[in-house]
C-alpha cells in the first residue's frame, strides 16, 4: 500500500581536492646489461618506468570515481526528495478522501470477499453489504481505524524522511562552505546542493585529466634535461681532453727544448704545471659526467649500474618560434589556467545559487559576490603571470639564439691565436697580440706564458660554446614547457 511505502534517502558529501602532489619516483630494478639510447628512446623509457606518472594516472582514476560517486549520490538525494513530494501528495489526497468519509484506496475487508473501492463512501458501501448490522458496525470501525493509523504512520515516515533530507542538506552546506572557504551559508535546497557538488566534482576531474598530459610532458622534459646534462658533460670532457693533449704537446716541446739548451728551465716548469692543471680539470669533468649519467639513470628508473651510451648530440641548429602561437597555446593548456578557470566556474555558480536564497543586504550574499570577484581577479592574475612567463622564456630563447650565432666563429679564432702563439714561441718572436693586451701580459710576448695563455683561452672558449649550446637547448625546452606544448 502507498501509505506503507518506505522513503529511503542516501546521501554522503564527498570532499574534493584540486591539487596533485607528485612524489619522487623510487628506483626499481630493470633487466638489461647495457643501453644505447637516442633522446627519444630515453624519454619513452623514462615515461614507461615513471612511478610518478603512474601515480598521476591513479589520481585521475580516483577523481573519475569520485565524480561518478558524487553524481550517483546526487541522484539518490533527488530521488529521495521526489519520493517525499510524491508521499506528501498522496497523503494529502488520502486525507481529502477520508475527510469526506471516502476510501483513499481500494481496501479489502478482512475475512470477506468484499473490497471497498477507492473513492467510495465507506458507510454507504458497508451498509449495502449482505451482512448483519453488528458486522457492518465492526467493519466500519476497523476500516476507519486502519485508514487513520496509515495516515499517522505516513505522516511519521514523511517527517522522518524530511528530517533526514534537512540534516543531509545542512551537513552538505557546511562541507561546501568549508571547501569554498565561505562562512556557513546554511542548507541549500536539493537542486542547488546537487548542482554545486557535481560542478565541483566535474571541475576537479577535468583538472585531473588535464594534469596527466602536463605532468607527462614535465617528466619527459626532466628526462630530456638529464639527457642534455650528460651530453654537455661529455662535450666538456672532450674539451678538457683536448686541453690536456695541447698541454702535453707543449710540455713535451718545452722539455725537449730545455734538454737541448734551447729554452729555459722555467719554460718547462710552467708548461708542466699547466699540463698537470689540465689533467686535474679533466678528472673533475670525468666525475661530473659520471654524476650526470647517474642522474639520468635515476630519472629513467633503471638500475644505476646499467651501462648507458647516448647517440644524440646537443643541437646547434636554431629553430624559430612564433610568440603569438606560443601565447595562445600557453593560455589554453597551462594547468594554472585550467585550475583558475575552474574556480571561476564554481564561484559563479555559488553566487547564482546563493543570490536566490539571500537578499543583497545579507552577509552571505555579499561574501559570495566578493568570492566570485576574487576568483575572477585570480584568473586574470594567472593569465598575466602565464603570459609573462611565456614572454620571458621567449626572450631567453631569442637571446641564447643570438649567443649561439655569435659563438660559432669564436672557437676558430681562439685556435688561430694558439697557432700564432706557438709559432712565435717556437721561432722566438716577441710581437705583442691583442690577447696579451687583454690579459695585461704584453711583456710575455713570444714566451711560454703567451702559449699557455692562448691555450687556456681556447679551452675557455670551447667550454663557453658548449655552455651556450646547452643553454639554447634548455631554453627551447623551457619555452615549450611554458607554452604548454606537449612534445611527448
Amino acid at each position: 500500500m502507498y501509505m506503507k511505502q518506505k522513503i529511503i534517502i542516501l546521501f554522503i558529501i564527498s570532499v574534493f581536492t584540486f591539487t596533485f602532489i607528485m612524489p619522487s619516483p623510487p628506483i626499481t630494478a630493470q633487466e638489461g646489461d647495457g643501453l644505447l639510447l637516442t633522446l627519444e628512446d630515453a624519454v619513452q623509457l623514462g615515461l614507461k618506468n615513471s612511478i610518478a606518472l603512474k601515480q598521476v594516472k591513479n589520481e585521475i582514476s580516483l577523481s573519475a570515481l569520485a565524480d561518478k560517486r558524487t553524481k550517483y549520490r546526487r541522484d539518490k538525494l533527488e530521488d529521495g526528495d521526489a519520493a517525499i513530494r510524491e508521499g506528501r501528495e498522496k497523503l494529502s489526497e488520502a486525507k481529502s478522501y477520508y475527510s469526506q468519509n471516502q476510501a483513499p484506496e481500494d481496501i479489502p475487508i478482512t475475512d470477506t470477499p468484499f473490497t471497498i473501492p477507492k473513492g467510495a463512501d465507506i458507510d454507504t458501501y458497508v451498509d449495502n453489504l449482505p451482512i448483519s448490522e453488528e458486522q457492518k458496525s465492526a467493519i466500519k470501525s476497523n476500516v476507519k481505524n486502519y485508514i487513520e493509523q496509515n495516515i499517522t504512520d505516513s505522516e511519521k515516515q514523511l517527517q522522518d524522511s524530511t528530517s533526514i533530507i534537512d540534516s543531509t542538506l545542512a551537513e552538505a552546506g557546511a562541507n561546501l562552505s568549508e571547501k569554498l572557504n565561505i562562512d556557513d551559508f546554511g542548507a541549500l535546497n536539493v537542486k542547488a546542493t546537487g548542482d554545486l557538488m557535481t560542478t565541483m566534482s566535474e571541475v576537479s576531474y577535468e583538472v585531473a585529466k588535464a594534469s596527466y598530459d602536463i605532468y607527462r610532458n614535465q617528466i619527459a622534459l626532466l628526462i630530456q634535461k638529464s639527457y642534455y646534462d650528460v651530453l654537455k658533460a661529455q662535450k666538456i670532457l672532450e674539451v678538457k681532453k683536448k686541453a690536456v693533449q695541447r698541454a702535453e704537446k707543449q710540455y713535451n716541446f718545452a722539455r725537449d727544448s730545455y734538454k737541448n739548451g734551447m729554452k729555459a728551465k722555467d719554460d718547462m716548469l710552467l708548461a708542466n704545471v699547466y699540463y698537470k692543471g689540465t689533467q686535474i680539470e679533466y678528472q673533475k669533468a670525468q666525475g661530473e659526467l659520471n654524476n650526470a649519467l647517474l642522474e639520468l639513470k635515476k630519472n629513467l628508473n633503471i638500475p644505476l649500474d646499467t651501462n648507458v651510451q647516448l647517440t644524440d648530440v646537443l643541437t646547434d641548429q636554431i629553430d624559430e618560434q612564433n610568440l603569438e602561437e606560443g601565447l595562445i597555446s600557453g593560455l589554453k593548456n597551462r594547468l594554472e589556467i585550467k585550475k583558475a578557470s575552474g574556480q571561476v566556474i564554481i564561484y559563479n555558480l555559488n553566487f547564482d545559487i546563493l543570490k536566490k536564497k539571500y537578499p543583497p543586504i545579507t552577509f552571505q550574499y555579499k561574501e559570495a559576490e566578493l568570492l566570485k570577484e576574487k576568483a575572477l581577479l585570480n584568473f586574470e592574475k594567472t593569465k598575466l603571470d602565464v603570459e609573462s612567463s611565456i614572454r620571458q622564456s621567449y626572450e631567453t630563447l631569442k637571446s641564447t639564439e643570438q649567443m649561439l650565432k655569435t659563438s660559432k666563429a669564436m672557437v676558430e679564432q681562439a685556435k688561430e691565436s694558439v697557432e700564432i702563439a706557438e709559432y712565435k714561441y717556437n721561432e722566438g718572436f716577441g710581437v705583442e697580440t691583442s690577447l696579451l693586451k687583454k690579459l695585461d701580459l704584453e711583456s710575455a710576448a713570444g714566451t711560454i706564458v703567451e702559449v699557455l695563455a692562448a691555450q687556456e683561452n681556447l679551452a675557455n672558449v670551447e667550454e663557453k660554446v658548449v655552455e651556450i649550446i646547452y643553454g639554447y637547448n634548455l631554453a627551447k625546452m623551457k619555452y615549450f614547457n611554458d607554452i604548454g606544448k606537449f612534445v611527448y
